[in-house]
């Protein structure tokens, strides 16, 4: 056994590449979690990104061919694991990992009305990119549960009402629907302009995405 990871040295490490470490927590016996030597996973750290941060290094970095933010991701998170003697598993890898429950253990994040993971400060300008998998317990975890939902003293629920052809009912999330009308180009421009619900909802209005990166993302879900 050697020594002890601590998180902040897991978080200093990830910092220079414009992602963030987003808490962590120690697995249970009901994860069934393996590292790929066989020993059992008993810590958990999920990396991410919020506002646009890492955008411009992944610019710059930005390799042709399919799916070039996994791929970068992978490539630039993947060594730090290694680092610290950890397995990297990235969300689109199969068989796939509970990245959104993983996220709530990890951090004071909950379901918004439109699906996504709010944050009480980040709000909707947030996202996963990786976890790191540890054989030993990670010391130093951020501790969760001291935040509420901004989602709970929201007035009127705008994010709903925004989107231009009501893909979020009780019933599920319309992805027909919705990505009908970005690819269509309609009023609003969900396509040139991001998500008019997420663009909706207040929380967390100055870590935004600009305009170039909303762009990425939304060309990536119609598939253009």
């Amino acid at each position: 056994m050697g020594e002890p990871v601590e998180y902040r040295d897991i978080s200093a490490a990830i910092a220079p590449t414009g992602m963030v470490a987003r808490g962590g927590f120690v697995t249970t016996a009901d994860d069934a979690l393996e590292m790929p030597d066989g020993r059992s996973v008993r810590s958990v750290v999920i990396v991410g990104n919020i506002g646009g941060a890492m955008w411009k290094r992944f610019r710059d970095e930005q390799q042709p061919g399919p799916h070039p933010l996994d791929r970068w991701t992978r490539e630039t998170l993947a060594p730090i694991a290694a680092t610290f003697s950890a397995a990297f598993v990235h969300p689109s890898d199969q068989p796939f990992r509970p990245f959104q429950r993983w996220a709530q253990r990890a951090d004071d994040v909950w379901p918004s009305p439109i699906g996504m993971l709010i944050h009480s400060e980040y709000g909707l300008w947030h996202a996963y990119r990786g976890a790191f998998l540890f054989a030993e317990p990670v010391r130093g975890l951020p501790s969760v549960g001291n935040a509420v939902s901004p989602c709970d003293s929201c007035d009127g629920r705008p994010c709903l009402m925004a989107c231009p052809v009501n893909a979020f009912t009780a019933a599920g999330y319309d992805t027909v629907a919705c990505a009908s009308h970005v690819g269509s180009g309609g009023d609003p421009d969900c396509l040139h302009e991001g998500c008019a619900a997420r663009r909706a909802c207040p929380v967390g209005a100055g870590r935004r995405y600009d305009a170039d990166q909303m762009l990425f993302h939304m060309r990536a879900f119609v598939g253009t």
